[in-house]
């Protein structure tokens, strides 16, 4: 039975050149999106009227939830990444996609659901129990406003994309990557924190902020080798950026991570991931979710037969009978007789065949 994250490497039509192969050809696909992309938002903005190169400098490092267009555009390119590595997976090694979902060979859209519940649940537990924690300590940075036009499109910008952005970066990083890692160690451990550390790195918060992702990134891994794919980790990711822009168009807590430490950012995250990962846990014994992989028949080999066998050179002959004295050979129109054998010379000491009445009874 085969773990997630050695998926591809105790395939039988494995090769230590796919998964590298599709990642540059990922890399090269995503920057072909992203320059079509951006091309058609420039037209759009000059056709509107506006400098493209000041709007696009516009966007900070953090995601512009005070803008529904720029946080469309920002959500939209990193979506571009689910493609991006679905695509040149199944150009390079077709009988392997399925697998970058789960361990059944596709995505459990009923699983998926299931798990979506859990994280909605405990994400807004969660921050709500932040924003209570922080009311009663007298923190002045949370005002509950009611959200204009442009915080309501902003909300609805995220509910319509984050899903695609959340599971783009599953895709990349506890999918291809994962399985890539894994396929050249046996430890789990190794592609949990290698993939967990490039996920933080690809995040621009501070150090705090940072070590939350990083934790964030190791549950997220952790529970999608327990069970199997990749829904848990999307229901998980999804959830928590589609409620934290809410409260933060809102103004409850601020998404940016900027002054958080270690109490009131990292311990509260990670919590909150654990108790995400102990409830899928639970219902992926309670439901009987396929964990790993039943081990896959060797893919068929055609074998080819030689073709049959052609001697070389002229056909030979075959040797005619020896002229024999008075026969009728030579003669216009005589019939050659038929060639006989010789018959085998039998040593003197032969004893006789069955049936043979011997010499002395002809």
């Amino acid at each position: 039975m085969t773990r997630y994250d050695r998926l591809a490497r105790e395939s039988p039509d494995f090769a230590h050149w796919k998964l590298p192969a599709a990642a540059l050809v990922g890399v090269a696909l995503y920057g072909v999106a992203t320059i079509a992309v951006v091309t058609v938002v420039m037209i759009g903005l000059l056709v509107a009227g506006t400098d493209p190169e000041r709007w696009l400098g516009s966007m900070g490092q953090q995601i512009s939830l005070d803008d529904p267009a720029k946080l469309a555009v920002e959500l939209g390119l990193i979506a571009l990444l689910l493609p991006s590595v679905v695509l040149p997976v199944a150009l390079v090694w077709r009988r392997h996609v399925g697998y970058l979902h789960s361990v059944a060979g596709h995505l459990r859209w009923r699983w998926l659901g299931r798990c979506l519940g859990w994280a909605f649940t405990v994400v807004v537990v969660a921050l709500s129990l932040g924003v209570a924690v922080a009311l009663a300590a007298g923190d002045e940075t949370v005002e509950a406003t009611l959200p204009d036009a442009r915080g309501w499109a902003a909300i609805a910008v995220a509910v319509a994309l984050v899903p695609f952005q959340a599971a783009a970066e599953e895709y990349v990083f506890r999918g291809g990557l994962l399985q890539l890692i894994g396929s050249w160690t046996r430890r789990a451990a190794v592609p949990v924190l290698v993939t967990s550390l490039l996920f933080a790195a690809g995040h621009l918060y501070d150090f705090w902020g940072l070590v939350s992702v990083f934790g964030f990134g190791v549950v997220a891994a952790v529970v999608t080798i327990r069970t199997g794919g990749l829904e848990a980790a999307i229901a998980l990711h999804i959830a928590n950026n589609t409620v934290l822009m809410a409260f933060d168009v809102v103004g409850l807590v601020d998404s940016t991570g900027e002054g958080a430490g270690l109490v009131d950012e990292v311990v509260p995250s990670v919590l909150m991931c654990l108790v995400f990962w102990g409830l899928v846990e639970r219902s992926a014994r309670r439901h009987r979710i396929q964990r790993r992989r039943r081990p896959m028949p060797t893919p068929p080999v055609t074998i080819v037969p030689p073709p049959p066998y052609q001697p070389s050179g002229p056909a030979v002959a075959p040797t005619p009978p020896p002229f024999q004295p008075g026969s009728d050979r030579g003669r216009a129109g005589a019939v050659p007789p038929p060639f006989v054998p010789p018959a085998p010379e039998v040593p003197p000491n032969a004893p006789p065949y069955p049936g043979d009445p011997g010499p002395w009874k002809r």
